[in-house]
């Protein structure tokens, strides 16, 4: 009775000295908020921007300005889809709600900007690619 005692002590010790340092589990706090990536084109600015919630939920929202004509001031497209997301080390995970799949990338943040690592699939061979995202909050 006393060897459990004591070891139900030690436990409740353990478990009420651990620290807690206010840290999202499953991700770095630094990864939450809104990232953004302008692409400038003859014919138009593409604006692509991702936000991520401390649910592990995220919204990727592109905007096409000036095409089809248009002032490059003017929105002429839009869409918007969310998900979730995981974080597993250096690799980030995302997964569409709407069903259309996922996505797999190595990341890493330095000076507020968030970099993207991952393949793509042309139609000749995988390529490894890297887009940079801007901190935007």
């Amino acid at each position: 009775m006393r060897k459990g005692f004591f070891g139900l002590l030690a436990l409740l010790l353990i478990v009420s000295c651990t620290k807690d340092d206010g840290q999202s589990e499953g991700f770095p706090p630094d990864l939450l908020g809104s990232w953004s990536k302008t692409y400038e084109q003859e014919q138009g600015i593409i604006i692509n921007n991702y936000t991520f919630n401390e649910n592990s939920t995220f919204k990727r929202r592109i905007e096409w300005f000036g095409f089809n004509g248009a002032p490059k001031t003017e929105l002429t497209e839009s869409s918007e889809y969310t998900g979730t997301f995981e974080v597993e080390g250096d690799s980030l995970f995302f997964r569409n709600l709407e069903g259309q799949g996922g996505f797999d990338s190595k990341f890493w943040i330095k000076n507020n900007v968030l970099h993207l690592e991952y393949i793509t699939y042309p139609a000749d061979a995988p390529v490894l690619t890297q887009i940079k995202y801007e901190r935007i909050d």
